[in-house]
């Protein structure tokens, strides 16, 4: 039996007359509850673009691209080499357009673009050639090159952005 006053603090408390195992198990408790709900870490609710045109162009498609006001973003393939032969592949980044897209050349003169960060849990995707689907490492999500749903756990499509090439660069549509 203890002889210490009821009103003092026990031997293991902080200055202030906090238990430290008390606070590190309300800590603990805290923590599982997070992420029993599926809070914390890296995982959150991804932010979808609208899809931009009603349908992205077919492959071939041909004309003549618009203005950069118009949402027209030209990527030259000397940056991206690769995306000059049918099967290569790219992720395409242009910050100040807030362009971030996936790019696949499937076949000659067809390249399609589709938004590069998964619907369900907000991770990068990536072209899986092997599979032919742009996959998410994170959770296992496949998309189609259309950005329709393959596999889940997504349950909403990938924006798919019109695309044209016109001479030794690639116009993206990225409508603002």
């Amino acid at each position: 039996m203890s002889t210490r006053a009821p009103h003092l603090p026990p031997d293991d408390a902080e200055a202030g007359g906090v238990d430290r195992r008390q606070a590190l198990c309300t800590l603990l408790r805290g923590t599982c509850a997070l992420a029993a709900l599926g809070c914390g870490g890296d995982w959150r609710e991804a932010v979808v673009l609208p899809a931009p045109d009603p349908a992205p162009a077919e492959c071939g498609d041909t004309g003549v691209p618009g203005t950069p006001e118009e949402g027209w973003v030209e990527v030259p393939l000397s940056q991206h080499p690769v995306l000059r032969e049918p099967g290569g592949h790219a992720a395409v980044r242009v910050p100040e357009a807030l362009l971030d897209v996936v790019v696949v050349h499937a076949a000659d003169g067809c390249h399609r673009a589709v938004w590069r960060t998964c619907t369900h849990g907000d991770c990068p995707v990536v072209w899986d050639g092997a599979l032919g689907a742009v996959e998410c490492p994170c959770h296992g999500s496949r998309f189609g090159l259309d950005g329709s749903v393959l596999q889940g756990p997504a349950s909403r499509p990938l924006t798919a952005f019109r695309t044209l090439r016109v001479g030794d660069s690639l116009f993206i549509h990225r409508p603002r």
